[in-house]
């Protein structure tokens, strides 16, 4: 049986905007189940299905498979839309975009996975139910748990699946092959997931647009850490613009070995960036520090510093990363678990390199109302100690987030100040969107930032802080990896340890392909430099 596997992520209406060069670590778990159970899976990514090679892969392919989150519900109803046109074939689809069920009902599909996909999809293939879902008998999957049946033309929610186990996690191995069929998977940020979900299990106390209202009993931030996992009137745990505690879990972190094979494998088919990727890498391992018990409590206990530093090790290990030829980076990290010695161990490892941490808002009472863990002053420690061990720290905030006021707004233009003063490299700023599964799933989505006030405001304090940084980055070296054409005027490129994509003259074309020491001669915006090139470092892959 063969899958067309479309990676329909981040692209919204159509294509990406942003993180460009990403490659999630989602659809290929999806892929290694499938080829461990015989099944032929090709990935491909919206923007280069025209409906030409949409009608080829009909042919070619029993049934469409696609992930996506709820932000690309746009792209999600055209594609298939597109693909029932031409054909009956099923249409399979997954990823935090079946959040909750019932939003999806609008859209043409056959079988939906809900949260963690694993086990549901091990049970699938064990007992050959696809061939049932091919030939479009799909009652008969009804007593699978996890599972979002059309029947009828009517909605069939199967029941929530238990969260996969840390054992089961750790037997599955995520596809390295399908990584080619990716564009510029060779100079992408491809993501290695080393910890599966997320400890914070806070709720927020603001009021829900259901009514519900936090009953203050605090069991989710003082209680025993398995009673944080039910909230007594429902509140889905964790901040409340966030869907991962809810829909994944507590951590539970995969093996070394499993890590270390998977990133290996990756190398061998030209994989150049790769990204640890978790919600806080500094829950790896922390889960064991409670065990039996989950890891329920975002803050205590520390990191677990010794199995960092294994891990650590053990891919520094990998020849081509600790010649440099590969470069390996850090995703999200907690500032409340941030101290001296955290820092330190990171630093001595990933000096040069960014890592992203959530703040949101700059107001501790509206931070509190909304779930988040830690405090305001924490991200500020965070970000004054790694940047002393020569980390380079992105800080996120959202704007439009309910509860956001005059007061919330005011003081996040202050914590970005200080944030600038203790040389944050940028301030990432996303427009609040209500996720599916999460507790503010109820709430509108914020208005663009030029159409609110309050967010214009933060949005205008935010560019002018990016803006500045750039200027930092004039006259500095670094390394670049040559991508190809941009608008037709420019080469672009990719900054091999990530920041600010760069702009060359065309007389760079030569170089794609190439991953090239550049100066930085001129800012073009708070997102775009102008690079030239100094000197070529090496061929990173050979294009066509």
């Amino acid at each position: 049986m063969r899958f067309l596997l479309v990676d329909c992520l981040a692209r919204g209406s159509g294509s990406r905007k942003a993180t460009v060069d990403v490659i999630g670590a989602g659809p290929r778990v999806v892929a290694g189940i499938l080829e461990s159970f015989g099944y032929r899976v090709r990935v491909d990514v919206p923007e280069k299905i025209s409906v030409n090679i949409l009608k080829r892969y009909v042919e070619e392919y029993d049934a469409l498979l696609i992930s996506a989150m709820s932000s690309d519900l746009g792209i999600v109803r055209k594609l298939t839309r597109l693909w029932r046109n031409l054909t009956r074939k099923p249409i399979i689809i997954g990823g935090p975009i079946t959040g909750n069920p019932l939003r999806i009902s609008e859209l043409e599909f056959d079988v939906g996975f809900y949260g963690e996909s694993e086990e549901t999809l091990i049970e699938i293939c064990s007992r050959k139910l696809f061939d049932s879902i091919v030939c479009r008998e799909i009652e008969k999957l009804k007593s699978i748990k996890g599972l979002i049946l059309r029947v009828n033309n009517e909605i069939v929610f199967t029941g929530r699946r238990r969260f996969v186990s840390k054992e089961l996690l750790n037997t599955i191995n995520p596809s390295t092959k399908i990584v080619k069929y990716y564009p510029l998977y060779w100079a992408s940020r491809v993501y290695v997931e080393i910890v599966r979900g997320c400890s914070n299990f806070n709720r927020p106390k603001i009021v829900l647009p259901s009514g519900k209202k936090c009953i203050l009993c605090y069991r989710c931030k003082y209680g025993p850490l398995r009673s944080r996992l039910e909230c007594p009137i429902g509140i889905p745990p964790g901040c409340g613009y966030c869907s991962v505690p809810a829909l994944y879990g507590p951590p539970r972190s995969r093996h070394i070995s499993n890590i270390v094979s998977e990133i290996k494998g990756l190398i061998r088919n030209g994989v150049s960036r790769i990204v640890l990727s978790a919600p806080d890498i500094l829950d790896y391992c922390r889960e064991e520090l409670v065990e039996p018990e989950p890891l329920t409590d975002p803050c205590s206990p520390p990191p677990n510093i010794d199995a960092l530093r294994r891990l650590f090790d053990s891919l520094f290990n990998i020849s081509e990363i600790a010649s440099g030829e590969v470069a390996l980076m850090l995703e999200n990290i907690k500032a409340c678990l941030v101290n001296e010695e955290v820092a330190k161990l990171l630093g001595e490892y990933f000096k040069g390199t960014t890592v992203h941490i959530g703040c949101e808002t700059g107001d501790q009472e509206h931070a509190d109302l909304i779930g988040r863990p830690g405090t305001v002053d924490d991200v500020v420690r965070a970000v004054k100690l790694l940047t002393k061990y020569g980390l380079r720290p992105y800080v996120y905030f959202i704007h439009g987030l309910p509860g956001q006021s005059p007061k919330t707004v005011n003081n996040t233009l202050k914590i970005i100040d200080i944030l600038k003063q203790e040389n944050v490299e940028k301030i990432t700023l996303y427009r609040f969107s209500p996720l599916p599964g999460s507790a503010f799933e109820d709430y509108p989505r914020a208005k663009p930032f030029v159409k609110d006030k309050l967010s214009l405001m933060i949005a205008r304090k935010v560019q002018e802080v990016n803006i500045q940084s750039k200027y930092k980055l004039l006259n500095r070296i670094i390394k670049v990896v040559i991508v190809g054409e941009y608008k037709k005027k420019y080469i672009i490129g990719y900054p091999f340890y990530h920041g600010p994509v760069v702009l060359f003259d065309k007389s760079v074309e030569r170089y794609i392909g190439f991953l090239v020491k550049a100066r930085i001669v001129r800012v073009i915006s708070d997102r775009l430099v102008y690079g030239t090139v100094e000197s070529i470092e090496r061929r990173v892959h050979q294009v066509t």
